[in-house]
């Protein structure tokens, strides 16, 4: 989620002449990255640890009105903050409140914290609207997910392998992503373990527990494939993601059936992992599911296989391998995709236009100023709540 925000301020700030204030809790967030047993239990039942802190929203709602008196806010948009409370606070204000959501596995989180007399609009990266039907939520605005295509770009793939010791001649394929038996089954690896052969090795880039890397390793020994399996739990800055997608041959995203049913994954709808590789020039496997058939065209900028089919997927694999003159002609249709529909300057066009619908419904205002409430990890403009 975060990426999404610092990319959307960073496209706004600059392709448009808004003038953006960031009222940020990161560092408060990290006591709560501690307390991971707690925060499983608290999550499950759909609430966030920071909703539950009096403390951090009163020193938020303090920046703001203190933005607010030096700027005047035209508009407060909210990622991931207490939506009732700062709902609340924007009525006060008399300023539209604008809500962000990040598709269909965040359902839950929206349910139990929906206000729609609160909110002026909700602004969606999915595709997907059904769920807000479900809420009897009309006031929608899909924008998708910048990426930044300057930094996610095509580059020497030789020059990132040895960045990372890996071998020049392998075919590789590369998840990265959460590493759990919903977005990496153990099943997946001993379905494709006769193609994790000889040069042909699967990189696993993961973020989770330790706990489960280990059992894909223990896996991977058992089925005689460890030499071909690579697991990493390291974290990657931009540019080194930009490398490591590169360094691939293909970016998978081998999810279980349950990915399709499990209300309260993860997981941003588009995963934001898929269109990264996609801007790199790399082909693509996802699962048929969320927002991502309305992405990849089956052929032409990657494959889509249902869910769970980890023999089709397999096959994908190694029809990339056959043919790698299709691999390089997917990867080049992939990086147009994000060109066209996910880059800073169409985004920002966007949802520039947005604010102006938003705005021209609650009143007119000539001079733009917006308040970001939620979490960045970066930025200038950022005001951080210690």
């Amino acid at each position: 989620m975060r990426v999404v925000t610092r990319n959307l301020r960073e496209a706004l700030q600059e392709n448009t002449d808004l003038e953006i204030s960031v009222v940020s809790s990161l560092e408060r967030e990290q006591i709560y990255l501690h307390l991971s047993r707690f925060a499983k239990h608290i999550i499950k039942k759909n609430v966030y640890l920071y909703e539950l802190d009096p403390l951090l929203n009163a020193s938020m709602l303090k920046l703001i009105n203190s933005i607010n008196k030096r700027r005047n806010v035209d508009i407060i948009h909210l990622f991931f903050a207490n939506h009732p409370l700062f709902a609340l606070y924007g009525k006060i204000l008399k300023k539209p409140v604008v809500v962000q959501h990040f598709g269909n596995p965040h359902f839950n989180l929206l349910k139990s914290t929906r206000i729609p007399k609160g909110i002026d609009a909700y602004i969606t990266t999915s595709s997907e609207t059904g769920y807000f039907d479900e809420l009897d939520i009309k006031n929608i605005h899909k924008i998708k997910p910048p990426i930044d295509t300057n930094t996610f770009k095509k580059m020497d793939k030789i020059k990132a392998r040895r960045h990372f010791g890996l071998s020049e001649d392998d075919f590789l394929i590369l998840y990265m992503g959460g590493l759990n038996e919903i977005k990496v089954p153990l099943e997946f690896l001993r379905t494709i373990k006769d193609l994790l052969r000889g040069r042909r090795k699967i990189l696993i880039m993961g973020r989770g527990e330790c706990d489960y890397a280990q059992k894909i390793q223990q896996l991977a020994k058992k089925e005689s494939i460890d030499m071909n399996v690579m697991v990493r739990t390291e974290s990657l800055n931009e540019e080194q993601k930009a490398l490591i997608y590169n360094a691939a041959d293909v970016l998978i995203l081998p999810f279980s059936e349950e990915m399709g049913l499990y209300k309260h994954v993860a997981v941003i709808d588009p995963p934001i992992t898929m269109l990264e590789a996609m801007s790199c020039g790399i082909p693509i496997i996802a699962p048929g599911i969320l927002s991502i058939p309305d992405i990849i065209k089956d052929g032409y900028n990657g494959f889509t296989t249902p869910p769970g089919d980890f023999k089709l997927l397999g096959e994908r694999i190694s029809d990339l391998i056959a043919n790698e003159d299709m691999g390089i002609r997917i990867g080049e249709n992939a990086r147009k995709t994000i060109l066209n529909e996910f880059s800073y300057e169409k985004v920002a066009f966007k949802m520039e236009e947005v604010y102006e619908d938003i705005l021209n419904g609650y009143t007119n205002v000539k001079r733009r100023r917006t308040c970001h409430c939620g979490h960045y990890k970066s930025g200038k403009e950022r005001e951080q709540i210690a």
